[in-house]
């Protein structure tokens, strides 16, 4: 009798109706989302697991703008019932910009995401079981590498209502692709509204084309909640001849006479910020350096570790300097300021 044989199938599948759900929950989450995808009838082995599996099923839906403008706008009792289940299940969102503005896809130009993804993230404060979302505006056109000038495409609107969700426990913000901006389309200083993050979440990953110490600087009397914070200022691979394109600026030029650099405040706020957290507590900052390499350092050890998991850059223009271990090792350089 071979596996491909029906009477095993009926038997398993009956065997399966009376094991306890924690067990069929270990069966569905180490076959993964994917198993799911690849053919949607294997949700509906029987009513149980459909109850169990649907919700490892919508756990990695990537929300982009045109799933945002249909699961928003569009009508129907199918896609009511979507909602209903949703409502019920979803426990994380993976929202996932391409840029939406000049040089973007023109296929979701059409689409107002600006308003879906405000509506959508109002829609999410009734969900209970949400507790993490991912949230990633990219560049709007990745195939011109270096390009300092990339359209923010981006409104406030766009992003609070997630900053806000009552059942979140982590939120991981990929910002890098865009700065954030108001109603009259000039620029929001955004870490103010990172700030108060720190009494809410447990987890909080950053990456933002400009952060300063006032997204992590805390009150004397505020709680802080957050036991997982990291701060990426590496952007990624943005320019292979200018090094500072690859890395997060500081909100506001230091002064001439300002000697700490950007970086270095952002490693004393987070010094004192962990003294403060939850254990088990982790800050960390993951930023690019002179030499090439990506470096992460921790507020536990207090110093910077090479990331060999990310290949070494070379930059001309920093090909007759001589490299230190690190940018915050001289004065007024920082792989977050320019």
């Amino acid at each position: 009798m071979t596996m491909q044989d029906p009477t095993v199938h009926a038997a398993t599948e009956v065997a399966s109706l009376y094991l306890p759900p924690e067990i069929l929950l270990m069966i569905i989450e180490c076959l993964g989302v994917s198993f799911f995808q690849e053919n949607i009838g294997r949700l509906a082995l029987f009513k149980r697991w459909y109850s169990l599996s649907l919700a490892t099923f919508f756990t990695n839906i990537r929300y982009t703008p045109r799933v945002l403008s249909r699961l928003v706008n569009c009508k129907g009792k199918k896609l009511d019932r979507s909602r209903a289940m949703l409502k019920k299940t979803l426990r994380s969102v993976n929202i996932v910009l391409e840029g939406i503005g000049p040089g973007s896809d023109p296929s979701v130009r059409c689409f107002d995401t600006a308003s879906n993804l405000c509506c959508f993230g109002l829609m999410l404060m009734a969900f209970p079981e949400l507790r993490s979302v991912s949230y990633s505006a990219k560049w709007a056109n990745r195939g011109w590498k270096g390009d300092p000038l990339q359209f923010d495409y981006l409104p406030l609107r766009s992003i609070k209502p997630y900053l806000i969700l009552p059942h979140l426990k982590f939120l991981d913000l990929d910002l890098c692709g865009t700065a954030i901006k108001n109603q009259e389309g000039g620029l929001v200083h955004f870490c103010p509204f990172i700030q108060p993050l720190l009494s809410k979440l447990e987890g909080l990953r950053l990456k933002m084309r400009r952060i300063c110490m006032d997204a992590v600087s805390i009150n004397e009397d505020q709680t802080v909640t957050v036991k997982d914070l990291t701060i990426n200022l590496y952007l990624g691979e943005v320019s292979n001849e200018n090094p500072k394109l690859n890395s997060a600026m500081c909100c506001f030029s230091p002064k001439p006479w300002y000697w700490s650099s950007p970086i270095d405040e952002l490693r004393h706020e987070l010094k004192a910020l962990a003294i403060r957290m939850p254990q088990p507590q982790c800050a960390r900052i993951i930023h690019l350096t002179p030499s090439g390499w990506v470096h992460t350092w921790n507020s536990r050890e207090d110093r910077c570790v090479t990331e060999r998991t990310e290949r070494k850059r070379s930059f001309p223009l920093l090909e007759n300097w001589d490299k230190g271990e690190c940018f915050s090792r001289r004065t007024g350089a920082s792989s977050c300021g320019h």
